[in-house]
């Protein structure tokens, strides 16, 4: 009977893995992580309602160049647009403007006017209607410096019909991004 326990512990014992194995330490550190992707990913500041002018990002975009489409959505005789914009000028360069289809044969124009601030301007050309609907503006491009995060901000917005008047509620979104080199 004495044997039966003894049987019991060694059994036992034996099936935990009698406290072996571990292996010897390592003197070679972990491998350290990847480098991060670089890109660029701008966010909306917030969906655009009706009657609105907002920033997103083109399909042109690269790891490298952002592309910000001004898009209008559902406006009614949307004849030109002039707007201070600021950007974060530590991670992105100012590259240049187009105009967008809903300016048709229109004009687009930017000037820095300082470190991280156009002055931008955008309009029809002759007697021609207003465009109505939703639809790219115009696209500025950047090209990313460094990594970082910022906003960007809209100031002195102006809306115009093809008669010249500020159109209604019009109202104006920006966003931010994030740039990793």
């Amino acid at each position: 009977m004495r044997r039966a326990p003894f049987l019991l512990l060694t059994l036992l014992l034996t099936a935990c893995g009698g406290g072996g194995g571990g292996g010897g330490t390592s003197t070679e550190p972990p491998p350290p992580p990847p480098p991060p992707t670089a890109g660029i990913v701008f966010t909306p500041q917030s969906a655009p309602a009706a009657n609105s002018l907002y920033f997103a990002s083109g399909a042109a975009s690269t790891a490298s160049t952002l592309v910000l489409e001004l898009r209008a959505n559902q406006v009614t005789d949307l004849y030109g647009v002039a707007f201070d914009l600021t950007y974060p000028a530590t991670q992105l360069q100012y590259v240049r403007i187009t105009a967008g289809p809903l300016l048709g044969n229109g004009a687009v124009q930017a000037a820095v006017s300082s470190p991280g601030t156009l002055i931008i301007g955008g309009t029809h050309l002759g007697t021609t209607p207003g465009s109505n609907g939703s639809g790219v503006v115009l696209t500025i491009e950047f090209s990313a410096v460094a990594s970082g995060s910022g906003s960007f901000a809209l100031s002195r917005n102006s809306g115009l019909d093809s008669a010249g008047r500020a159109i209604p509620g019009l109202t104006w979104l920006a966003g931010s991004v994030t740039v990793t080199k």
